[in-house]
């Protein structure tokens, strides 16, 4: 004997009607349960890249058995920022550490810059372009389109990436060592 058959014996339901009712109730109680519990879908990998991410730290490894460390040359302590827009755009840019505490020995245009003015200008790295993510193979593709050094123009730079919480990291591919990799932290709308 089921509930329903309990409310019918004791009058409370009286006709088939009033049955079907409860049992309606009870399947669409059910169906809501079941949507109510479904987990939210992952997101892509496409949408874990879209946002502002600074700069936290350059590393190199100097073979396959040596453990990575931080870069101690021109890339020590660099600084910036990368951005993708979630529409296929990016850009890039990281300088050396303190590099906008240099004081411009140069004054006035771009004539009068000196040697060391030129030499810390080169410092300043960038690029904007349009980005391809590939999830199976954990690459992201930059189609460099406009950057300071002129040869980069047009090229694609290919990296490996991984996600940590919120951290990326990126591996720019190269045959040989030492390796690279940039690790970058999202910025909070609220870190601002």
């Amino acid at each position: 004997m089921d509930l329903c058959d309990l409310f019918y014996r004791c009058g409370f339901i009286q006709n088939g009607l009033l049955r079907m009712k409860y049992y309606l109730t009870l399947i669409l109680s059910v169906l809501a349960l079941c949507f109510a519990c479904t987990p939210e879908p992952k997101p892509s990998d496409f949408d874990k890249f879209t946002g502002r991410w600074y700069l936290n730290i350059v590393e190199s490894q100097r073979d396959s058995t040596s453990s990575w460390e931080p870069r101690q040359d021109h890339y020590k302590n660099r600084q910036g920022f990368i951005l993708y827009d979630g529409i296929e755009g990016m850009g890039v840019h990281h300088v050396t550490e303190h590099y906008q505490d240099y004081i411009f020995e140069g004054k006035g245009s771009l004539d009068s810059l000196t040697r060391n003015d030129l030499r810390h200008l080169a410092d300043n790295f960038v690029y904007f372009g349009s980005y391809k993510v590939n999830e199976s193979d954990k690459t992201i593709e930059h189609h460099i389109e406009s950057a300071n050094f002129q040869r980069m123009w047009g090229t694609i730079a290919k990296r490996k990436y991984e996600f940590e919480g919120d951290t990326l990291t990126l591996y720019p591919l190269r045959a040989k060592y030492p390796k690279t990799r940039l690790k970058w932290v999202k910025v909070n709308q609220t870190d601002k």
